[in-house]
């Protein structure tokens, strides 16, 4: 049922549909409006509202249709069930009170534009800033949070926050290309990260203090942001660009063959909590099984009224899996795939822009471990930005 129709608190009148015709003419001759007609296996019924219905029970009287049957819908007949239970009338008033009340504060975020980067950063940091479910909305200063947003979130160009009622809209635009705002003014050298040899320089910025081909050790200046000129002096810039070497980078893992594993014992509960803003009401709790031994899993629903209007209500629902931690012998096989894992993720962290020439790899046992070191010949900017101090 709508929202009006629900305050409205129409009566529906029912016949059987034999006599749908009846109550139809009846209807029809004395002018009374209706509407909502509906028709269930042999039963027919029309709505009618408070003025008409009294109309209709004075015209009828004492008369019926054969199984005719008259009932309240909606508000009013809710208030009329519940008008001797003083307790829930009280809770209801209290309850619009809290609504009332409540409108002063924020009820929901919505931040809209963001494609490349995550809601959930631009939500902590929003959070971070004071703007969350539950603030005091006099106290949020919008024009500050949007400034600050813009220069601590890469990649937004633009950031505009409107508070409308109890709504906070958050509409963000990200750069085209989602570049970084790069700091021109700050003077700076590049210095070497490793030892190696150059292969190449590419300089935006600065002057170059090494050559092509010149072996360079880690902590070398490769690019100076101190400019002599003839006509101007010294001057202090950033420095700014790439100088690829050839170096070798090296990369070690120890897998011991006593370890434990993960086994799940099978045991399973549930937490339900309530959420009012952004404060945690748990409901009940199991304490049968410590939560620190326990995977979880967590899902989250929001609470609407009359399935309309988002209340600023959650209920979270946490699912606990309990698991045990036992001893594991691994087999020689199983510890050189674990270290080469762990391996190949050190690579990609580092090296995921590097030109990989080639890839050395030993293999060895010390006492109850497995160990691998690998050498890997790459060619990899090496360079490293170091501020130039002037105070």
């Amino acid at each position: 049922m709508p929202l009006i129709e629900y305050f409205r608190s129409p009566y529906r009148l029912s016949v059987l549909t034999d006599d749908a015709r009846l109550i139809l003419d009846f209807l029809i001759a004395h002018d009374i409006p209706f509407h909502g007609q509906k028709i269930h296996e042999d039963i027919f019924s029309v709505l009618l509202y408070t003025s008409d219905y009294k109309t209709y029970d004075q015209l009828r009287g004492k008369r019926r249709y054969r199984n005719e049957s008259r009932k309240r819908l909606g508000f009013l007949a809710l208030t009329a069930r519940y008008r001797k239970r003083i307790g829930i009338l009280v809770g209801f008033i209290l309850a619009i009170a809290l609504i009332i009340f409540s409108s002063l504060f924020v009820w929901d975020i919505r931040i809209q534009g963001a494609d490349v980067i995550h809601e959930k950063v631009i939500a902590e940091a929003l959070e971070e800033r004071g703007l969350r479910l539950g603030t005091f909305i006099p106290s949020v200063d919008t024009e500050i949070m949007e400034q600050s947003l813009i220069l601590d979130i890469k990649g937004l160009s633009l950031v505009s926050i409107n508070l409308r009622g109890t709504v906070a809209y958050v509409e963000v635009r990200e750069r085209a290309d989602n570049t970084e705002i790069v700091d021109r003014q700050t003077p700076s050298n590049l210095i070497a990260t490793a030892d190696g040899q150059i292969e190449a320089l590419q300089i935006t910025g600065g002057v170059a203090a090494v050559k092509l081909g010149e072996t360079v050790k880690k902590g070398d200046l490769l690019v100076s942001g101190i400019i002599d000129s003839s006509a101007l002096g010294y001057r202090l810039v950033r420095a700014r660009g790439e100088v690829l070497a050839r170096t070798t980078k090296t990369y070690q893992a120890e897998i011991p063959y006593q370890t434990t594993e993960k086994v799940y014992t099978g045991r399973f509960f549930s937490q339900k909590s309530i959420k009012f803003f952004s404060k945690t009401i748990k409901l009940f709790r199991k304490d049968s099984i410590s939560t620190s031994s326990c995977d979880k899993i967590e899902s989250e629903k929001r609470i609407y009224l009359f399935g309309l209007i988002a209340l600023p209500v959650f209920i979270t629902e946490t699912h606990y899996a309990e698991y045990e931690m036992l001893p594991k012998t691994l087999t020689a096989e199983e510890a050189l795939q674990l270290a080469k894992k762990q391996l190949f993720d050190l690579r990609e962290s580092e090296l995921s822009d590097a030109e990989i020439l080639g890839i050395h790899t030993s293999v060895s046992e010390e006492g109850d471990c497995l160990k691998i070191i690998q050498q890997v010949d790459c060619i990899m900017n090496i360079t490293e930005e170091v501020k130039i101090q002037t105070e």
